[in-house]
C-alpha cells in the first residue's frame, strides 16, 4: 500500500501545515498518510472509501483523515477537493488541544462529516488562501497563520448549527448522512422524506443530482464492501 509522506507533500518537513488542492484521480489508489488532512469538498460528488467503508461525499462536505486511516476515492464524477495537511511530528506554536476539535470531523463515521453552505464554503476557501499565502509563510507570521487555521476549524464546526434549516441542500445533507448510517434497514421513502421536511419527489430528485444514483442504488452502494465481491460485480 502506498503511504503519502511529509517529505513529498510539505514544502519543509518542519512545517506544521500544508495545502494540496486535488482532483481525486490523483488519489484513486488506496493509500495512507504520515500526516493528517482536513478535506473540504469544493465541487462535485463521489465515493470516499475509508478503512474499507464506502461513503458518498458531495459539495460542501468536510472531514478529517488521520494517520492510520487508509482510503481512496472512487466513482469520481466531478469531485474537486481542498486538502489542508497537518504534520503530527511538529507541534503548533500557539494552539492547544486541536486534535480534539478535529476529531469531531472524523472521516471514519458519516455522522461526523461537516457540511458547508455555499457562502460558508467560499469564506473557508478564502481562509485557506490566506493561511498559505506567501506573506504568511515567514516564521514570524506563525501566530497569525495559526489563528487563521483556528478560525477555519471553528467556522467548520459551527457551520451546521448556523445553516438555514429551510435550505433544501442542508436537508439533503442530513438525509444522505442518515441513510449512510442506516443503509441496511428497510425504508418507507414517503415517511423518510417527511421526517426531513421534504417531499418524496424533491428527495428523490436531489439524491439523484447529488450522487448520480437512484435512492435504492445509493443505499446499495453504501452497504457494499468496496473492491469486494458485491462491489466488483455491480460495477
Amino acid at each position: 500500500m502506498m503511504t503519502l509522506t511529509v517529505e513529498y507533500y510539505f514544502t519543509h518537513s518542519q512545517d506544521k501545515l500544508g495545502m494540496y488542492a486535488s482532483d481525486p484521480e490523483d488519489n484513486s489508489q488506496e493509500h495512507g498518510h504520515e500526516f493528517a488532512e482536513l478535506v473540504i469538498v469544493e465541487e462535485g460528488h463521489g465515493l470516499h472509501v475509508i478503512n474499507g467503508r464506502p461513503l458518498y461525499i458531495q459539495q460542501g462536505d468536510v472531514f478529517y483523515v488521520q494517520p492510520g486511516d487508509v482510503h481512496y476515492y472512487d466513482e469520481l464524477g466531478t469531485l474537486k477537493l481542498i486538502n489542508v495537511l497537518i504534520n503530527p511530528a511538529v507541534a503548533f506554536g500557539y494552539l492547544q488541544q486541536m486534535e480534539g476539535l478535529l476529531q469531531q470531523l472524523s472521516a471514519q463515521r458519516a455522522a461526523c462529516y461537516g457540511w458547508l453552505a455555499p457562502e460558508t464554503r467560499s469564506y473557508c476557501r478564502e481562509l485557506v488562501e490566506k493561511i498559505f499565502s506567501p506573506a504568511l509563510r515567514a516564521a514570524d507570521n506563525t501566530p497569525l497563520r495559526e489563528s487563521l487555521f483556528f478560525q477555519l476549524v471553528t467556522t467548520i464546526l459551527t457551520a451546521e448549527s448556523e445553516a438555514e434549516y429551510s435550505s433544501t441542500r442542508y436537508k439533503l445533507h442530513k438525509l444522505l448522512t442518515w441513510l449512510q448510517e442506516h443503509c441496511f434497514e428497510e425504508h418507507n421513502w414517503q415517511q423518510l422524506a417527511e421526517q426531513f421536511h421534504l417531499t418524496t419527489r424533491t428527495a428523490f430528485r436531489h439524491i439523484k443530482e447529488a450522487t448520480g444514483l437512484t435512492p435504492d442504488n445509493y443505499l446499495n452502494v453504501c452497504g457494499w464492501s468496496p473492491r469486494g465481491s458485491n462491489y466488483a460485480k455491480r460495477r
